[in-house]
């Protein structure tokens, strides 16, 4: 897998970019084809600062809600993250690990992201 443009929006940028897919069961393979079709994912950030941000995995299609800190914290259990980076292309410290690839359930869920760009980790 090769690296993956990052769509930097605020939370209704994001609730846009996925409102044409289904809901249900089939919400995650819609998330992941239009990914594939688009060539780029979607990452909002949330809260004044601001204080977290969401992503969605192209992997498997599955959004996750990620906290800031002043400091990056490493681990499955409660990682936090830094932007060494800008808001329009963000640098992310430590690695966003989707937790369906933790359980062996997503092909290609671990990523850095570096300068916008979610590059395989």
């Amino acid at each position: 897998m090769s690296s993956i443009p990052v769509r930097i929006t605020d939370r209704d940028g994001f609730d846009a970019w996925r409102a044409d897919l289904p809901s249900g069961a089939g919400f995650m393979a819609a998330v992941k084809a239009k990914i594939a079709a688009t060539g780029e994912t979607v990452l909002c950030w949330q809260g004044d600062g601001p204080r977290s941000f969401m992503w969605m995995c192209p992997g498997c299609g599955s959004s996750y809600a990620c906290p800031l800190a002043d400091a990056p914290v490493s681990g499955w259990d409660n990682p936090q993250w830094v932007n060494t980076g800008t808001l329009e292309r963000p640098t992310l410290t430590p690695s966003l690990g989707c937790g369906l690839w933790r359980r062996g359930e997503c092909d290609g869920g671990h990523y850095w992201l570096r300068d916008g760009m979610l590059v395989p980790a």
